[in-house]
């Protein structure tokens, strides 16, 4: 795994424990600082990184200022891992099934 960290990006490390396996997986989730989005009349976005799936995710998330583009990247941040964990896995962040992103679980 990657342990390149951006200055720019916050990270945070969740642990993936797959179906009928006591097997740890690392998930990393990182969120860029606000930018302007390039786009001409553009407000500002976020990137948004998940690695440790089978594919890596990544997609920006738009706000009319700066917090609101982090605030959607961060709230979105529950319902991408919940479409990408695998059936049956379970998500944890410092053992605990609350993942710190605004909802209580990622697990399907």
């Amino acid at each position: 795994m990657d342990t390149y960290t951006n200055p720019r990006t916050l990270m945070r490390t969740l642990q993936m424990t797959l179906a009928g396996s006591g097997d740890v997986h690392d998930i990393i989730v990182r969120i860029g600082f606000p930018e302007r989005d390039p786009v001409s009349g553009g407000d500002f976005r976020v990137l948004v990184e998940i690695e440790g799936f089978d594919e890596p995710y990544s997609r920006h998330f738009h706000g009319v200022d700066e917090l609101q583009a982090f605030l959607a990247g961060c709230s979105t941040v529950s319902h991408i891992l919940t479409a990408l964990v695998p059936a049956g896995a379970r998500l944890t962040w410092l053992g605990e099934d609350d993942l710190g992103f605004g909802t209580s679980s990622a697990t399907p």
